[in-house]
């Protein structure tokens, strides 16, 4: 006796569940996206999301404390020039454009 294939969950290997989960949670790739490309049901990959399981690096396992809290300070500075850069841009932006409203009333005002 065997179950339907329509009433067996698919078995989806533990890393692709992992890298799926992953990267969902860093915002690359959403968990309908992930249903439909692993072949399982939304609500399946959002239990992966949910879960504690993560993947284990063996650079983590390995590298002294002194690494890790120095790899820790340059995500946090890799994170804070992302936002800096774009802080700049949107004053650029902001900036650009009240250059040119200025350029605009610039040109239209009377001569003296």
């Amino acid at each position: 006796m065997t179950a339907s294939t329509s009433n067996r969950r698919r078995h989806v290997p533990l890393g692709a569940r992992l890298e799926a989960a992953e990267r969902i949670r860093a915002g690359a790739l959403a968990p309908g996206d992930a249903a439909r490309d692993l072949g399982v049901d939304r609500a399946e990959v959002e239990r992966w999301v949910a879960s504690d399981e993560r993947p284990v690096y063996i650079a983590d396992v390995i590298a002294s404390p002194e690494e890790r809290r120095l790899a820790r300070r340059a995500e946090a500075l890799v994170a804070l020039i992302a936002l800096s850069d774009e802080l700049i841009r949107r004053l650029n932006g902001r900036l650009a454009a009240e250059c040119n409203k200025f350029g605009r009333f610039a040109q239209e005002a009377p001569a003296p």
